[in-house]
């Protein structure tokens, strides 16, 4: 068992506790953060642009408005790591986000990397169909030390107060530091804040690795 489970810390505070998430932290060390930036210079000229999905029509297509982010649906030499990491964190997620789940599966990975202006507007990463039912979304951040690009942080939206005093739902944002993993429900609203990379160049972009748990059928 892997010890970045004795490593997790979760976000406390009644403003935070209306946007449940966990936070790992070293995750998988500073060699293998190397090796992942070098991959993804390798693999510069594969990566594509992210699409959006309309909520009712099922609709697939680019839109650079609500969605500036490339992706690459390939993690190579790293994919049999990042699943045993997942598969080692699945139980303290569920219970650290209080979920009732008997049972998930980390089914669906991406390197997603944002450039200078890039974003992504506030969305949840549930889907309509029933053999594909997500219930928790991670992040995994990844980035040259010390840090290139600035802004990029992920907003998780809390539930509304309950207060008729017209005061905003609450949120949290949190910063994309490298080797750092965050779990959030998979039906919390969130956005990517807008990036900013000065210099340009691709290595001094935002990557993550992006899993999703599905449930598993009994």
């Amino acid at each position: 068992m892997s010890d970045i489970i004795a490593r997790v810390s979760r976000a406390a505070g009644s403003t935070h506790a209306r946007c449940p998430h966990l936070i790992f932290r070293d995750v998988l060390g500073a060699s293998t953060v190397a090796g992942l930036l070098d991959y993804v210079v390798a693999r510069q000229a594969d990566f594509r642009p992210s699409v959006v999905r309309n909520r009712k029509s099922g609709e697939r297509r680019v839109d650079i408005g609500r969605r500036d982010c490339l992706r690459l649906g390939d993690l190579g030499p790293f994919a049999a790591r990042i699943k045993t990491v997942m598969d080692e964190i699945s139980d303290v997620v569920l219970k650290g986000l209080h979920l009732g789940e008997f049972a998930v599966e980390p089914r669906q990975f991406e390197i997603c990397t944002y450039g200078d202006g890039g974003h992504f507007d506030a969305h949840i990463d549930t889907a309509e169909t029933l053999d594909r039912v997500r219930v928790v979304s991670c992040v995994y951040y990844f980035a040259a030390s010390p840090r290139r690009f600035s802004g990029g942080e992920l907003r998780l939206f809390g539930f509304p107060t309950g207060l008729a005093d017209g005061r905003p739902a609450p949120f949290v944002d949190i910063i994309p530091e490298t080797d750092t993993l965050v779990a959030f429900p998979s039906w919390l609203s969130h956005e990517v804040l807008p990036v900013r990379v000065p210099t340009g160049v691709w290595v001094d972009r935002r990557f993550t690795i992006n899993c999703w748990f599905h449930r598993v059928d009994s």
